[in-house]
């Protein structure tokens, strides 16, 4: 019976966690928003209240009923541009992540892609750490090869969409080499709001450099661009490769520390067109993802 019995108390303990969550987002008076807060030296701020965050829907001022930390793991999609320009970064990409899936993995779940002429999942979602590390040291740089980060961007937010977790990011390393994708930008700017994932993405300085007029390149720039922006997510340009190291323990830090904020709305058949989050403390800054708030089913 001792099983049976620690099996209905997880069970319970499970519904009470995400009770709150499901039935504000049923309640068609109130809505619930993901938001990171950031101080003045960028890095997460722990306690928000709802007195710092302002919510509008189309202008109108909402009513904000309570900001409290978000628990729940984190779903973790490491995207690992090995394409022949990130040659000269690819030692600090490993030392960087082996470090990156030691701290982070478990409870929260890494996935490994890269992104070498098409997108291949390296591991699957996992929080063995032993699994992660082997597959970071088995990363290789693919000879005469372009990226397909967007592709996988868009593959990344398909798998999100299909294992629904509570939380989930999209962390990006990315050169300034050749993108091979086919599909513009509007195709993974509506699998993240799908999916719901922030998008992160540090940007590698020495590596090699594509055509800038090239379409492919430049629908990766507006993924990078408006995801990150529009997801509540960061940009990083990394000069140098030896700060991968510490550019992805940032990253993991940011992803990690997120808020559930709880507003009041009119019950409208009608739903809003645009949703805007904002900070009411000049010290602190508010990242949303109103990517889905903004395009995704109210």
């Amino acid at each position: 019976m001792r099983p049976l019995y620690t099996l209905v108390v997880a069970a319970a303990l499970a519904s009470s966690v995400l009770a709150p969550v499901a039935q504000a987002q049923s309640n068609p008076r109130q809505r619930v928003l993901l938001i990171t807060a950031l101080g003045e030296d960028g890095v997460p701020v722990d306690t928000v209240s709802p007195d710092d965050v302002l919510i509008r829907e189309d202008g109108v001022a909402r009513e904000v009923l309570k900001v409290t930390r978000s628990t729940e793991p984190v779903d973790i999609t490491v995207l690992v541009d090995n394409s022949l320009a990130s040659t000269r970064a690819l030692q600090d990409m490993r030392l960087g992540l082996e470090k990156f899936v030691n701290n982070y993995a478990g409870p929260h779940p890494i996935t490994i892609v890269t992104v070498a002429d098409r997108p291949t999942v390296q591991v699957g979602p996992t929080t063995s750490k032993p699994q992660l590390v082997r597959a970071v040291n088995r990363l290789f740089v693919q000879p005469d090869s372009g990226a397909t980060m967007i592709e996988g961007i868009i593959e990344a937010a398909r798998a999100i969409q299909k294992r629904k977790p509570a939380r989930a990011t999209i962390i990006a390393l990315t050169s300034f080499g050749t993108e091979f994708s086919d599909r513009g930008f509007q195709f993974a700017l509506d699998e993240l709001a799908a999916s719901g994932a922030t998008l992160h993405v540090l940007e590698l300085q020495d590596t090699q450099r594509a055509d800038l007029t090239s379409q492919n390149v430049r629908d990766r720039n507006v993924v990078i661009d408006r995801g990150t922006l529009e997801t509540g997510g960061s940009r990083e340009l990394l000069l140098v490769n030896l700060s991968i190291t510490d550019a992805l323990q940032k990253v993991g830090r940011i992803a990690l520390t997120q808020h559930e904020v709880l507003y009041g709305r009119p019950d409208t058949l009608i739903p809003p067109k645009q949703v805007e989050v904002f900070s009411a403390k000049p010290t602190l800054k508010i990242k949303a993802n109103t990517l889905q708030a903004n395009r995704a089913p109210r």
